[in-house]
């Protein structure tokens, strides 16, 4: 994710968050002892800090640019003291400083919020007082403060008539008002708010409803207040401007003012389900825009402006004629924005575009279902043949990654849509090959419109040639972070317009839609289906920023919210809220618009747990309608996943059911099952660098390290990774039923998982299972640093492909990161959201995977190079293109055999407990051993017997029930490039699996 704002905490992607590691993200060190302040030590800048309510307690100062020692997000710099004025920090500043810039927090909440900083090099004192977006150069006056804040919003108009408030501004019998005015006029003074029309509330006993507690838990021990039958006519009128809401004494004193929050009431009066965006009829287009907050709005139609007409439910709209087609437009949009607490006019691109100017700051109006848009054939696309969602499988692709240094693409087209549809190209045949051998889907990183990537490509700078560098040298990182906000490369994580193709990826940035058309087109021909990834969980940035479209559009309506008004960020960027209803309409619109005009056949949503399992479920019984004789496409085939994880403010359900892992349970969406993947890998995206798993050699091939040794501790603990994976490849059923490693029988959501069910889902198709995704270390980096010292190549080839088959030989649906099969590396870096192409681009030959293109970027991976540096210069470790090519054979043979059954592809829960089961388990297994047995299959095969041999060692393993099967070595494995796995044998009831191996056994053929 591009760093937009502070914290910068950059893409969270595929990480799973657990209950401990998010308490760290909210916990600040407590303020120090009260102390009157002495002398400010040299070279030190104090920062003093006022609060009305006194109230010092864990808030924290997180420092960058100046600051000697810059502080982590989760670590702030604690108080030095507290005053009679107030807290107040001693800042150690780097030698040379020009500008000391600081956010003053509590956890991810933020006073007054924007980031602060002290311009003055020669200052040693500064005052902030809170709520206040100014750093003062003397001390102000803080004796006489005004009551309240008016730069947060800490009331909630939840209904056309109904307010929530803090109950404390009831108490005492104390009197509220609302407080409105169309020219931001309301000031707030000692004797409180002056300007505007003030209409007096009256508070509602008991406080909010079931039906209000339940769409609103955050607000649950809120009271409520109401506007007055006779005066809630005003209340669209005040809607439209500045609002605040008072609290003060029978007597007159006034206790408090806030702002309000306004998402409730707009929804409850302005939710719309007509069109917007622009439509066509008659070669006529009508232009129309949700703003029921806007004062008024105009369109810029080429360089002419026109005023739209607000209609019902705050739709403004204009109509056209013929002659507007193919030109660019945007809106003027009169509003109030409490971020500046004014009114502004902005000029804003719209929120629906489809089509876009070459520098994304305008639409274009045009028509999808124009000739000049489609590729030849794209009307007759056939889709490859899919009978059931059960058989995906996923390919996770970067699009520049694709092509960018593939030689037999031609330059122009490399890094764009069109490399797809260069059929012969290497990147191609690697493609079509995967689909012959079973790969049914790529999954694209974003390639909607992007924020950070400059459009206009003639710009970008390149890294110079950095081939010659030591494989361990700084240099190369450094090189791409000195280009890296000026390049071409980003994964895209930074939404900008949802509803139209990234630029940069396209040839020709005016035919972009043609283009992605075409890379659709070819990709189908290829055999293979496309998922997009979509981010409908953030923005780029909100409030007034150059690239806010959503909040200059409705302010303080589709960002979510906190407490204080401040817009959250806990996903690293702007949080939406699709828990409001025009937020989510704008999701499910964007995503049918993809399905039918694009032919999408899938969709991964980025961190889908900060989305609502409510959101999600709308969303698929929108898809679920639609039919290829009305809408050219059959939505029941078009699958959804995403990212469960549950943390920030959304977690445990705050802000309504949250569409995590455990709460999607039922719903037939996938979210990525972390627990397979650690256990696999051994260790977790948080540390554990050199923690081996199952795959990586834990306790059978110990790599030196404590953690790792032959002990009964570590025994036990590969016992229970064993039993996590044993729940994985049933496809992380929650309620199947197996022997764990104590001889009990339980189910999967018994076996735990760092606290919590390891299994969660209800049928196989609700989990993607993975041992790698562009989160993260590669697979292959992961095995380099786990592996012992001594491994040799082929064993790190051999852990890499026992790890793949026990994602591609389980239950659930299979996915995986391009290149692991080559022995993808990114020279271990964790982040690569900005690496460039050093650390990123796809080499199809298997000549070059990546290990060795210097230290990896030190922002995300400075922490590890006292680790990395000695491995990356180790030649001996950087696998040859014979290796890569071994990798890439036996992933070949996997997807054979997945297709050879449909007892690798089972559709319910059901199905599952019937039809599979595990040999070796209970106290007396062997370890590192896992026996999968299948039964009740059709043609050609009965029986399937799996056998992942984990260990160093070869194993034989006896049991009487598999004599009657008449088992014999899979006929892909029995003329396999491995030569190791053909040495499997079965004698009577005995199999013999070589080590580092997964050897698959079939029954006698049916007839």
């Amino acid at each position: 994710m591009t760093r937009l704002s502070k914290p910068r905490l950059g893409h969270f992607g595929v990480l799973a968050f657990s209950t401990l590691l998010l308490s760290s993200f909210l916990l600040a060190p407590a303020a120090a002892q009260a102390t009157e302040p002495g002398a400010i030590p040299a070279g030190n800048v104090r920062i003093n800090y006022s609060r009305p309510d006194g109230q010092y307690g864990g808030w924290g100062l997180h420092l960058w640019d100046g600051a000697k020692v810059p502080t982590e997000w989760t670590k702030p710099l604690a108080q030095t003291g507290k005053s009679s004025s107030g807290a107040y920090w001693d800042v150690p500043t780097a030698q040379g400083w020009t500008k000391l810039n600081f956010i003053i927090h509590r956890g991810d909440d933020k006073d007054p919020g924007p980031d602060m900083s002290v311009a003055d090099n020669k200052a040693t004192e500064v005052w902030v007082l809170s709520g206040q977006n100014k750093v003062y150069a003397q001390k102000p006056d803080t004796s006489v403060q005004n009551a309240g804040d008016v730069t947060k919003a800490q009331a909630f108009f939840l209904t056309r008539n109904l307010i929530a408030v803090k109950p404390a501004l009831l108490e005492n019998g104390a009197l509220l008002n609302l407080h409105g005015s169309p020219e931001a006029a309301l000031k707030l003074a000692a004797a409180g708010v002056t300007g505007g029309t003030s209409l007096p509330l009256i508070a509602i006993d008991g406080g909010l409803t079931p039906a209000l507690k339940a769409k609103y838990p955050y607000l649950s021990g809120y009271a409520l207040v109401s506007v007055r039958p006779e005066e809630q006519a005003q209340v669209e009128t005040l809607l439209r401007g500045q609002l605040l809401l008072s609290s003060e004494t029978p007597a007159g004193k006034v206790q408090d003012v806030t702002g309000v929050q306004l998402p409730g009431v707009l929804d409850d009066l302005y939710t719309y389900a007509g069109p917007l965006g622009v439509s066509w009829a008659a070669g006529k287009p009508t232009l129309r825009l949700w703003a029921p907050t806007a004062q008024a709005v105009k369109v810029y139609v080429g360089d002419q402006a026109l005023a739209l007409t607000r209609g019902d439910k705050g739709v403004w709209s204009v109509s056209g004629d013929a002659s507007w087609k193919g030109k660019p437009y945007d809106y003027q949009v009169k509003v109030y924005a409490p971020s500046t607490q004014k009114i502004e006019t902005n000029r804003v691109s719209d929120p629906y575009a489809l089509f876009l100017t070459r520098d994304s700051t305008r639409g274009v109006l045009g028509d999808l279902a124009d000739a000049a848009h489609k590729p030849a054939g794209w009307d007759a696309l056939k889709k490859p043949a899919l009978n059931s969602v059960s058989e995906l499988n996923f390919y996770e692709l970067h699009l520049r990654d694709f092509s960018i240094i593939d030689g037999t693409v031609p330059a122009p087209q490399r890094g764009t849509y069109l490399a797809f549809t260069q059929s012969g190209s290497a990147g191609m045949k690697h493609l079509k090959t995967l689909a012959a051998a079973g790969l049914k889907a790529v999954h694209l990183l974003p390639t909607f419109d992007i924020a950070s990537v400059p459009k206009d490509k003639a710009s970008w700078k390149a890294t110079p040639d950095l081939s010659k560098l030591p494989p361990d040298s700084e240099a190369q990182q450094a090189a791409v972070k000195a280009v890296q906000d000026a390049d071409g490369y980003n994964w895209g994580y930074d939404p900008l317009h949802y509803a139209a193709p990234e630029g940069t990826y396209a040839v020709n940035p005016d035919e972009r839609t043609k283009e992605y058309r075409q890379m659709v087109m070819a990709l189908n021909g290829a055999g293979l289906r496309m998922v997009q990834d979509v981010v409908f969980n953030h923005t780029a940035s909100s409030g007034q920023a150059p690239s806010s479209i959503l909040d200059k559009t409705v302010p303080g309506y589709y960002q979510r919210l906190n407490l204080d008004g401040g817009v959250e960020n806990s996903t690293c960027c702007s949080n939406t809220a699709t828990e409001h209803a025009m937020m989510r309409r704008l999701m499910i619109d964007t995503v049918l618009m993809y399905a039918t005009q694009y032919k999408i056949d899938g969709f991964r949503f980025d961190l889908m747990g900060h989305h609502l399992v409510a959101d999600m479920a709308a969303l698929r019984k929108s898809l679920d309608a639609l039919t290829p004789a009305q809408d050219g496409v059959d939505g029941k085939k078009i699958y959804l996943y995403g990212e469960g994880w549950d943390f920030g403010e959304v977690a445990k359900n705050a802000r309504g059911v949250n569409a995590t892992q455990i709460n999607m349970y039922g719903q037939g969406v996938g979210t990525f099952n972390d627990r397979i993947r650690d256990a696999v890998r051994g260790g977790n995206p948080f540390g554990g660098l050199q923690d081996q798993g199952f795959a990586t050699g834990l306790v059978t091939l110990p790599n030196g390290k404590k953690q790792n040794a032959d002990s009964a501790e570590n025994r036990a603990k590969l016992l229970h990774l064993t039993d996590q994976l044993r729940v994985g490849l049933t496809g992380n059923l929650r309620d199947y039923k197996l022997v764990d490693m104590t001889g009990r029988a339980v189910t999967g959501a018994q076996i735990d998982y760092n606290g919590t069910p390891t299994g969660y889902a209800a049928s196989p198709r609700e989990a993607i299972s993975y041992a790698s995704a562009h989160d993260n270390q590669t697979l292959f980096d992961a095995v380099l640093l786990k592996a012992p010292a001594g491994a040799t190549t082929a064993q790190r080839v051999r852990m890499q492909n026992l790890a793949q088959s026990l994602i591609w030989l389980g239950q659930g649906l299979p996915f995986m990161q391009a290149g692991d099969e080559l022995l993808r590396s990114k020279s271990f870096d964790t982040d690569s959201y900005n690496s460039g192409d050093q650390f990123n681009a796809l080499d199809w030959t298997g000549a070059d995977n990546g290990f060795g293109h210097g230290l990896p970027p030190q922002e995300k991976n400075g922490a590890n190079w006292p680790l990395y540096k000695p491995l990356l210069a180790n030649r001996a470790l950087r696998p040859t293109a014979a290796d890569a090519n071994q990798a890439y054979s036996h992933l070949q043979d996997l997807l054979k055999i997945r297709a050879s059954s449909p007892l690798f592809r089972m559709e319910t829960g059901a199905q599952v407990q019937q039809n599979l089961s595990f040999l070796n388990t209970g106290p007396q297994q062997l370890p590192g051993v896992i026996v999968m047995r299948l039964k009740g299959g059709s043609a050609p095969y009965r029986d399937l017997v799996v056998v992942f041999n984990a260990s160093g060692k070869a194993v034989e393993f006896m049991d009487a029930s598999l004599a009657p099967l008449k088992l014999s070595l899979h006929p892909v494995l029995a003329t396999s490039s491995d030569s190791v796995v053909r040495a499997s044998k079965v004698t009577g009831n005995t199999l013999s699996v070589p080590a580092l191996t997964t050897a698959v056994f079939v029954g006698k053929s049916m007839e």
